[in-house]
């Protein structure tokens, strides 16, 4: 494995997501710490199948620019902490076991996201998702799997989904699948989500802040 810095954010393309598995119940509504632009650390696993990683580091780098271009001005950021790479019999997820085979690698205090080949539907057989934010029910581990067939932005709704938010209707809204073209952003509720949930991996120690990501020379 090996640890990285994070990269310079690139411009918000239009988003095609996949759906997400059921979104996390809000935090006990207690006092929270006030949030102050925390960076939190993501760690990337990828699927190596034939020899080759399902997607190479520069898409991976630009998924996590492209989030932190919604995200940042939201005072939220995210930087590229560990890669790692997985064995070929993860590389392709069609089921629930398949995905919660994934729950022993999980890091520590990070937001795991796996790339893999392929994501087919658990509850549509036949259907492949971009995405999704998943939660193993052995073992209560929540994490984000990435389809290497995902569009930019995929990462930034998935994002979304592991700080609290369920899907909308709502044209170009992040948590949506409608698209005019228009600008991507979240709502008031969903920003204030996304604060409480990420004000609570602060407090209890699920997520550290890691420092604003280092910019390249």
């Amino acid at each position: 494995m090996r640890r990285l810095g994070a990269f310079s954010a690139l411009s918000l393309g239009a988003l095609f997501a996949a759906r997400a598995n059921a979104v996390p119940p809000d935090p006990p509504a207690t006092a929270s710490p006030a949030l102050s632009s925390p960076t939190f650390p993501i760690a990337i696993t990828v699927a190596v199948e034939n020899g080759t990683t399902a997607r190479d580091d520069a898409w991976i780098a630009a998924q996590i620019d492209d989030a932190n271009d919604l995200y940042g001005p939201l005072d939220v950021r995210f930087r590229w902490t560990l890669r790692k790479e997985m064995a070929p019999s993860h590389a392709q997820m069609h089921t629930r076991d398949d995905r919660d085979a994934l729950a022993p690698l999980v890091e520590k205090n990070v937001i795991d996201v796996f790339v893999v080949a392929a994501l087919e539907d658990v509850d549509e057989p036949g259907r492949y998702r971009k995405g999704v934010a998943w939660t193993s029910k052995p073992t209560g581990k929540r994490f984000i799997i990435l389809s290497a067939a995902a569009p930019r932005t995929v990462l930034a709704h998935e994002l979304g989904h592991f700080f609290g938010n369920g899907h909308t209707d709502v044209p170009d809204n992040l948590m949506s699948y409608s698209r005019t073209g228009g600008r991507v952003f979240l709502d008031e509720s969903q920003v204030a989500r996304v604060h409480t949930f990420a004000s609570r991996f602060l407090a209890t120690g699920r997520l550290p802040d890691v420092g604003p990501p280092r910019l390249l020379p």
